[in-house]
């Protein structure tokens, strides 16, 4: 949906408009109430990926000024929006990157399809500044153009990688967390909490696995597993909760963020299994909550947590779970102690939004 406006000096685009980009948007909204908002649904990411410029046709035809400046996510491509609204062409095109498709992991190599990232390539060739919401994502998408570039059979362009990353930077996606945090009671019982959307990229398989090592070996704790569903759920977590309902305290989603971020302040610890992250905003909201973070030390994590928050194989995931099945206020103070050391203000609104006030132009 478009939002008019009587002048142009910025426009937003969101082609996949959910989820951690629909909240940025909204949040961009609120530095620029002015701003001109072009749209679309957080359906059929493919299509979206593949067509959304040219699904925003409509609303870009009703641009009849010049703009100054454009913020636009990654995920369609950048020349084709700026290819089919002329007054687009002279501003100052701002391009962030939520995820990059050049490290996307899949399955067996054949199903990578090459024109995402040719997409994202381009739309960061014609950017003039290039956001990313992590150091990891920065890196790892500009540390894989050239082996990309060069799957070409032929005329394989020089210099791609060191001209994007010349006008590249990080800039930490806002997370807007409550004043207060909740209130902790001491847990007889260690509450683990996996708040991830179910799908395979976020490696549930080995979660669950470690859970069953757990109970196998007669620890006790409850799990709540959040996150959003897709059609396409994992058999993982069928087979987890039909065969131990008694372990399980919340399954799936809950209503409101409110409910949400009271559920993670009962919880103890939050863990990731992850192999494609390129922020981890559930994990920020579970370790500002008092929840302990354990993570694969890999993605984007090792520049958030320091090491004792890391593990590097799912045995010893199991062996820090271990650890605090035995003694459930251990959490609480490791927890004290690595809250000590990350500065969350780092990633909150309003530690970072004065910098996106200078990215958009807005005084």
């Amino acid at each position: 949906m478009a939002t008019s406006t009587q002048e142009h000096n910025l426009v937003i685009i969101e082609m996949f408009q959910g989820g951690s980009h629909q909240d940025l948007i909204r949040q961009l909204r609120l530095l620029a109430p002015n701003s001109t908002l072009l749209t679309l649904t957080d359906r059929k990411w493919h299509w979206r990926a593949r067509c959304g410029p040219l699904q925003l046709l409509p609303q870009l035809q009703t641009i009849s000024r010049p703009v100054n400046t454009l913020f636009v996510t990654s995920v369609g491509s950048l020349p084709e929006v700026v290819g089919l609204c002329p007054h687009l062409q002279g501003a100052r095109k701002v391009l962030y990157f939520h995820e990059n498709q050049l490290v996307y992991p899949i399955r067996r190599a054949k199903e990578r399809d090459i024109q995402y990232g040719y997409n994202q390539i381009m739309s960061a060739l014609m950017a003039d500044v290039v956001l990313f919401n992590s150091s990891y994502n920065l890196e790892s998408f500009v540390g894989s153009i050239d082996a990309f570039l060069n799957k070409m059979p032929d005329y394989k362009p020089n210099g791609v990688s060191q001209a994007i990353k010349k006008k590249s930077r990080v800039l930490y996606f806002p997370i807007e967390f409550p004043l207060e945090r909740y209130e902790r009671i001491a847990p007889e019982i260690l509450h683990i909490v996996w708040p991830h959307r179910w799908e395979h990229d976020k490696n549930p398989d080995d979660f669950f696995s470690s859970l069953k090592s757990l109970i196998v070996s007669g620890h006790n704790f409850k799990v709540s597993v959040l996150g959003k569903t897709y059609q396409d759920v994992p058999e993982v977590f069928s087979e987890f909760k039909s065969t131990y309902p008694n372990y399980v305290a919340q399954w799936g989603p809950l209503d409101s963020r409110e409910e949400y971020l009271n559920h993670l302040g009962s919880c103890d610890v939050i863990v990731s299994t992850a192999v494609h992250e390129f922020y981890g905003v559930a994990m920020l909201e579970g370790f500002w909550a008092g929840c302990l973070p354990i993570c694969p030390n890999r993605l984007s994590y090792p520049e958030i947590y320091p090491r004792e928050c890391l593990y590097n194989t799912p045995g010893q995931l199991t062996k820090q779970l271990r650890q605090l099945c035995k003694n459930p206020g251990l959490a609480r103070r490791k927890w004290e102690g690595v809250a000590e050391r990350v500065d969350l203000r780092l990633y909150s609104w309003d530690g970072l939004k004065e910098r996106y006030k200078e990215v958009l132009g807005v005084v």
